[in-house]
């Protein structure tokens, strides 16, 4: 019994653009993205397990509450960090505004971690510089 015509059933093409694993400044910041997410996790988990660990009282609110804020932002900022790693582009967008937020979030936070908020702002200031200053765009698919 033989075949004839398109076997493949159109499955060696693809439709859209295709995102690729980036390098440099980009994968830096995603990788940053990850870890940074998985500390403001632990922070979290920290900040409900080992209120002595903090210096001060939180400034907006109570620790447990600033808990829970940095166990949300943690996801995120793992979430966009994936997103960014493996390039793609509403990832970077995402990434953006989830380490703008991040950055203020160290910021308010200063009260009560300080030498660590500064240290995670500073962080956010280099993933933000290599998601905005180094991306490249994806490839349009092969057609044919």
């Amino acid at each position: 019994m033989s075949t004839t015509g398109d076997v493949s059933g159109g499955y060696d093409r693809m439709a859209g653009p295709i995102a690729e694993l980036q390098g440099g400044w980009v994968l830096f910041s995603g990788l940053m993205l990850l870890f940074s997410g998985a500390w403001v996790v632990l922070e979290g988990i920290f900040a409900f397990v080992r209120t002595s660990w903090f210096l001060d009282d939180a400034v907006y609110g109570p620790l447990w509450i600033w808990a829970l804020l940095w166990l949300a932002l943690g996801i995120l900022l793992m979430a966009a960090g994936g997103a960014v790693a493996i390039g793609r582009s509403w990832g970077r967008w995402f990434g953006i505004v989830v380490v703008l937020l991040a950055a203020l979030v160290h910021m308010a936070s200063f009260a009560t971690y300080p030498w660590w908020s500064a240290a995670m702002v500073a962080v956010d200031v280099l993933i933000l510089f290599g998601i905005t200053a180094r991306w490249r765009p994806a490839k349009a698919a092969p057609t044919g």
